[in-house]
C-alpha cells in the first residue's frame, strides 16, 4: 500500500469528535505543532479566503508561512501550502510515512481529517515555517486543529451549519467555535450578531485577551463585496500582530484563492464558480449574482444531502432562467432528479455532463455552485477546456 493509498483508506473513518487521539499521536511525533507560531481561523463562511489573505500578508512580510485549508478542490496537495506553493510530493510522502509509524506505535488510527491536520503540523515543522495559518474544519472546540497555542484566533461570520454536531442555536454554535480562543490569544472577529459577539467576547475576557470586532471593509483582488469584509478581518489581525502596513497592502493584493466567486470567460460565456454550501453563503452571494450576471443565466447546482437544501435553493433557484442539477460527490450528494423536480430543471448526474449541457445552452452566464466538491469539478473541467483552447488563466 502506497502512502497516498493509506491516506485514502482513512476516508471512511467519519467524524469522531475529541482531541485525545490527536494529542497522543502528536506526542509520538515529537509535538511538531509547537515548532512555529500559529494563527487559527474558525467560523462558518469566509475561513478559507481569510486564511489565504493572512498567509499572503505574512509571506509579504518575509515570513516562511504554512497554510492549511480544507477541503481541496482539484489536487489533495492544495491542503498544505508552504510559501504559497503546494506541498512537494516527496515531502508529503515523507510526512505520511512518519504519521504511519506514529499510528503503528500508538495503535491509534486517526480519522481522515485528523490525518490531514497531523500532516500539516509535520510538514510545516520539517519545512522550518515561521508561522502557520490553520483553517478549522468544523466547529472549533473539538476540531483537530485545536491542539495549538495560537497567537491569534480569527473568527469569521458564524451561521447554521453542522447542527447535528455543533448545536441548533447560534449561541451553541458560537460556543463551539469560541473554543479556539486560548490564554494569550488575540481575538478578532467580523461577526455582527449580538448573541454571537457576546459568546466570543465572554470567552476572550475569561483569559483577559484582547478582543476586536472588525466592521471595516478592505479592497481585495477576491471578487464579491463580502470578500472585502474577510480582507479587513485579515488586515486587522495582521496589524494587531505588528505586521508593517506596506507588507499588509502587498500581501492583500497578491492573495489568490480559487473557487470563491471565481470568474472564467470561455466561448463567449461568463462562468462563475463558488464553493459556498450553506444558507449563509447563498444569502451572501445572491445579491452579487443578481446584480452581475447577464440574462439568460444557467445554474449548475449540486449539494450534499446533509445541508439545509431548502434554504439554499430558496436563495439561488429564483435567480436563474435554466437550472441543471448534478451529483458531485455520490453517495453523499443530494439526488439530482429530486433537485431538478423542485426547480422544474434538468438532472444530469455526471458533473462534467452537467457542465457540458450548460455550455451548450443559450446562457450568457453560468453559475456553478452549491458544493466545494462541485467547484473542484468545475475548476478541473474548465481549466482543461482552456488548456485545450490555448488560453491562460486570468
Amino acid at each position: 500500500m502506497t502512502a497516498l493509498q493509506w491516506l485514502d483508506s482513512l476516508q471512511g473513518s467519519g467524524i469522531r469528535p475529541g482531541l485525545g487521539r490527536m494529542r497522543t499521536l502528536l506526542r509520538a511525533l515529537g509535538r511538531p505543532q509547537h515548532a512555529y507560531r500559529s494563527i487559527i481561523v474558525a467560523g462558518t463562511n469566509g475561513k478559507g479566503s481569510t486564511s489565504a489573505t493572512l498567509a499572503s500578508i505574512f509571506r509579504a512580510n518575509g515570513r516562511r508561512v504554512g497554510l492549511y485549508t480544507s477541503p481541496h478542490l482539484v489536487d489533495i496537495r492544495e491542503r498544505w501550502r508552504i510559501d504559497g506553493e503546494l506541498i512537494d510530493q516527496q515531502l508529503l510522502a515523507d510526512c505520511i510515512a512518519r504519521l504511519q509509524r506514529a499510528a503503528e506505535k500508538t495503535k491509534i488510527e486517526p480519522t481522515y481529517f485528523e490525518a490531514m491536520t497531523l500532516l500539516a503540523f509535520i510538514a510545516f515543522a520539517i519545512a522550518n515555517c515561521d508561522i502557520a495559518v490553520l483553517e478549522v474544519g468544523m466547529g472549533g472546540r473539538l476540531d483537530a486543529t485545536n491542539v495549538v497555542r495560537p497567537i491569534a484566533a480569527v473568527i469569521t461570520p458564524i451561521d447554521f451549519d453542522h447542527v447535528e454536531y455543533l448545536g441548533n442555536t447560534l449561541r451553541k454554535i458560537a460556543g463551539e467555535k469560541a473554543g479556539v480562543i486560548h490564554r494569550g490569544t488575540i481575538v478578532t472577529t467580523s461577526n455582527d450578531d449580538p448573541d454571537v459577539v457576546d459568546i466570543l467576547r465572554r470567552r476572550a475576557l475569561k483569559f483577559d485577551n484582547r478582543f476586536i470586532v472588525v466592521r471595516d471593509e478592505h479592497d481585495t483582488p477576491l471578487v464579491g463585496p463580502f470578500q472585502r469584509r474577510n480582507a479587513a478581518l485579515a488586515v486587522r489581525t495582521a496589524r494587531e500582530l505588528g505586521v508593517p502596513e506596506e507588507a499588509i497592502e502587498r500581501g492583500v493584493k497578491e492573495t489568490q484563492w480559487r473557487g470563491r466567486l471565481e470568474r472564467i470567460d470561455l466561448d463567449g460565456k461568463q462562468i462563475w464558480i463558488d464553493g459556498g454550501h450553506n444558507p449563509h453563503a447563498a444569502r451572501t452571494i445572491a445579491p452579487f449574482l443578481d446584480a452581475t450576471l447577464p440574462h439568460p443565466r444557467a445554474l449548475v447546482f449540486g449539494v450534499m444531502q446533509d445541508k439545509d437544501i431548502a434554504a439554499i435553493t430558496r436563495e439561488l433557484f429564483p435567480l436563474f432562467d435554466e437550472i441543471i442539477t448534478t451529483e458531485p460527490f455520490p453517495p453523499r450528494s443530494a439526488n439530482a432528479d429530486e433537485l431538478a423536480h423542485q426547480a422544474d430543471g434538468i438532472a444530469v448526474r455526471d458533473p462534467k455532463g452537467a457542465l457540458r449541457r450548460a455550455m451548450a445552452s443559450d446562457a450568457k452566464a453560468i453559475f456553478v455552485g452549491g458544493s466545494l466538491y462541485l467547484a473542484g469539478e468545475a475548476i478541473a473541467f474548465f481549466d482543461a477546456q482552456r488548456e485545450n483552447a490555448g488560453q491562460q488563466h486570468q
